[in-house]
């Protein structure tokens, strides 16, 4: 990428994850100029050191606003921003944001992360996909309706009247990496995940499996292995059966949950907020159960929500 033009640059978006961060450099319209790259996750970092990683993400670049949401918000972050609870006006959140000054004067703005909690007081969280779904928001302000954001923990998420009315969480990704790396089936599976094709045959005979309800997910994970043991099964068949499987209980569960009503092909719209591996696996899953999804890059969802809440927050402060 070319160098950016500081003159039209306006701001500064951070996606801090568990794993890694990104910083862009956003013009005025939320278009990206430049992007950075930290190995840093905040997962691996004391509070005390989130500085020295942020600034030399940014050195170089201008002084300009910084708007940062995931985990650098966290209560093991960089300074906690505190949950907001269910109905959440995602317009509003740049109102309720965590500001801090570093040590070379650059202010800092931490998104909050949303809490919900259903009529039988269980709680679920977020903290990074509510910024992803700003992201929705700035590209189509009148949607309404499903936003699935698959990754370690998948997210199910109500959108209404421009806020986050309800949503819930699913341990498949999490659940699949260990079961791939610290369970029996790391025998038969790749030990790197690979990306795997949405048609693949096994991966979608998993799912069937499992969204169907012939096989049970716990008898369905262990037929992996004595395929591969019977039969000499290819690792990356084994890989996308088990996928379809993680996937197709999530489904189901979510089926269960009043997520959708499966069978009805094109009765609701939805979105699909995320990474390349991961969304065309959950794109065709939401064809099979009737659910009529477009996708969108989580990346490009994440600077332009943080674009999305400072400009609306500079609209209201204005």
């Amino acid at each position: 990428m070319s160098a950016p033009n500081p003159s039209s640059a306006d701001m500064i978006a951070i996606d801090w994850g568990t794993t890694n961060c990104r910083g862009s450099l956003l013009d005025a319209n939320g278009d990206v100029l430049d992007t950075r790259y930290a190995p840093e996750g905040a997962g691996g970092l004391h509070a005390d050191g989130f500085e020295s990683v942020f600034e030399r993400l940014v050195d170089g670049w201008p002084e300009l606003p910084v708007w940062i949401c995931g985990m650098a918000g966290s209560r093991q972050g960089w300074r906690e921003a505190p949950y907001l609870p269910c109905p959440a006006l995602l317009s509003e959140l740049g109102s309720r944001i965590t500001q801090l000054r570093t040590a070379s004067g650059r202010i800092v703005c931490i998104v909050p992360g949303l809490l919900y909690r259903d009529s039988n007081h269980n709680a679920d969280i977020m903290r990074g996909e509510e910024t992803q779904i700003a992201g929705l928001l700035a590209r189509q302000d009148d949607f309404e309706g499903l936003a699935i954001l698959p990754g370690t923990h998948c997210k199910w998420v109500a959108v209404k009247d421009g806020k986050i009315s309800r949503f819930q969480t699913f341990l498949t990704g999490e659940l699949y990496s260990l079961l791939a790396t610290a369970s029996i089936l790391r025998h038969s599976v790749p030990a790197d995940e690979t990306d795997i094709p949405a048609e693949h045959p096994a991966f979608l005979r998993g799912f069937d499996e499992v969204i169907s309800g012939r096989v049970p997910l716990v008898s369905g994970l262990f037929q992996i292995r004595t395929q591969d043991v019977l039969n000499g099964a290819q690792k990356d068949d084994s890989a996308a059966r088990l996928s379809g499987l993680m996937i197709g209980a999530e489904f189901a569960a979510a089926e269960t949950g009043g997520w959708f009503k499966g069978g009805k092909q094109g009765a609701q719209d939805g979105f699909i907020i995320g990474g390349r591996g991961l969304t065309p696996l959950y794109a065709k899953a939401c064809e099979l159960v009737g659910i009529r999804a477009r996708t969108l890059s989580g990346l490009d969802a994440s600077s332009r929500g943080l674009w999305y809440l400072a400009h609306k927050q500079r609209m209201t402060t204005a």
